[in-house]
């Protein structure tokens, strides 16, 4: 659901609720008209990215945790369906601050709060969600196809930006090239209409082929498809600066291919890679990373082990960290 529907439930909600006011107390809102709220791309992401995040409700350990918030059946505990009133969670997520509100010192937007509880009224099924198409040539209007799920700017975008846009040169704080900025939130939305992809500069300039204005330049690393439909998914769903849940599992074995690779890609090709990689570091290659893993160098960069703490824009997560130490005790497979 992007955001002009969101607004558009706003508004319809806002319209008929207060109808009902003027007739009886007891008169709920007709939503039977409503675009179907999806589950799995709209509202587990929400609890996913706010709630269902580590020491929290997780479902490891005990105390709140018990009460995990990243699966349907879990979410479906506090749950009434077709009543809002009666869901414990979505007291606690509308709730005015106090021990009983969540997220705690966080509060959800308006519009997560508004689809969580037209989610809960439509009966809080455990829907799916279509397949949507993503403009990732805007020259030759060809896209790629993808299912809606929702993506987080601390988690999803903005290591991107700060990897491939912002270094020497080009978007950082200090270069600021055309005048954009793209290592923080707030510059990054002077590139960014809420809601828009089509009319937001930073998708256009990601999306082109060729050009001046290719963004970032043919001869530096490129966005992969992955990367440019979570911009636009992000833009998409308002561009909103959310606090956003990890998603990082250190239980199943930690593959190259599937976990090391692309972390890489994420938070280090946008400086080591190419003819001049920042420092002489190449980590452009599956060769170049192992050789980095076996003489050390690279667990030093990410821990800051004696040497300048890698990534600059902020260091991995402890989960993440973890992940290299594993891949690297097992022997570092291309796996």
């Amino acid at each position: 659901m992007k955001v002009h529907k969101i607004k558009v439930l706003l508004a319809l909600t806002g319209i008929v609720t207060f109808a009902g006011w003027v007739i009886s107390c007891t008169h709920k809102a007709d939503i039977s008209g409503l675009p179907e709220v999806c589950f799995e791309g709209e509202v587990l992401p929400v609890f996913q990215n706010s709630c269902a995040i580590s020491g929290c409700h997780d479902g490891q350990g005990g105390g709140e945790s018990r009460l995990a918030l990243n699966t349907y059946a879990g979410i479906m505990q506090g749950i009434s369906q077709g009543n809002p009133d009666a869901s414990r969670i979505y007291q606690a997520i509308i709730a005015k601050g106090g021990e009983g509100q969540m997220p705690p010192g966080q509060p959800l937007s308006l519009d997560n709060r508004t689809l969580i509880r037209i989610w809960i009224e439509q009966g809080a099924q455990e829907t799916l969600c279509a397949a949507a198409t993503v403009p990732t040539d805007t020259t030759s209007g060809t896209g790629s196809t993808f299912f809606n799920t929702r993506a987080c700017f601390t988690r999803d975008i903005q290591p991107v930006l700060v990897s491939k846009c912002a270094t020497t040169n080009c978007h950082d704080a200090t270069s600021h090239r055309s005048g954009y900025n793209f290592t923080t939130y707030s510059s990054t939305m002077n590139a960014v209409v809420a809601g828009d992809p089509s009319n937001s500069r930073l998708y256009r300039v990601i999306t082109l082929s060729s050009g001046e204005d290719k963004m970032p330049p043919s001869s530096s690393p490129q966005l992969t498809s992955a990367e440019i439909d979570s911009i636009y998914q992000w833009i998409s769903y308002g561009a909103l600066n959310e606090t956003c849940g990890e998603t990082c599992d250190t239980i199943n074995p930690v593959t190259y291919s599937g976990v090391i690779w692309p972390e890489i890609q994420t938070a280090c090709t946008g400086c080591h890679s190419g003819s001049s990689p920042s420092g002489n570091v190449s980590l452009a290659s599956y060769s170049d990373v192992a050789a980095a893993a076996a003489n050390g160098s690279l667990m030093n960069a990410l821990k800051g082990n004696g040497v300048t703490l890698m990534p600059p824009s902020g260091s991995l997560s402890t989960c993440q960290i973890r992940q290299f130490e594993i891949w690297i005790a097992n022997g570092y497979a291309n796996n």
